[in-house]
């Protein structure tokens, strides 16, 4: 971390604080995608947001869907 004041702090304190931090962050992200994209989770936003940041592993939807977009155009 670039504070180590902060990273200190995380590590007197318990790491979960960061985590949940994290995650609200990640519940926002998935929040502002747009609704037919939501219409595709098969979870709800805080369960999907608590597994990517625990994985380390942030999908990025949007260039997902348009990509399956461009491939359903290519077979027509």
């Amino acid at each position: 971390m670039l504070n180590t004041k902060i990273e200190k702090y995380l590590e007197e304190n318990n790491d979960n604080y960061m985590f949940l931090l994290l995650a609200n962050k990640e519940i926002d992200r998935l929040n502002s995608l747009p609704g037919n994209i939501k219409r595709t989770f098969e979870k709800k936003l805080t369960e999907i947001a608590l597994d990517h940041v625990a994985t380390n592993k942030i999908p990025d939807y949007i260039i997902e869907h348009l990509e399956e977009e461009e491939d359903e155009f290519e077979l027509v």
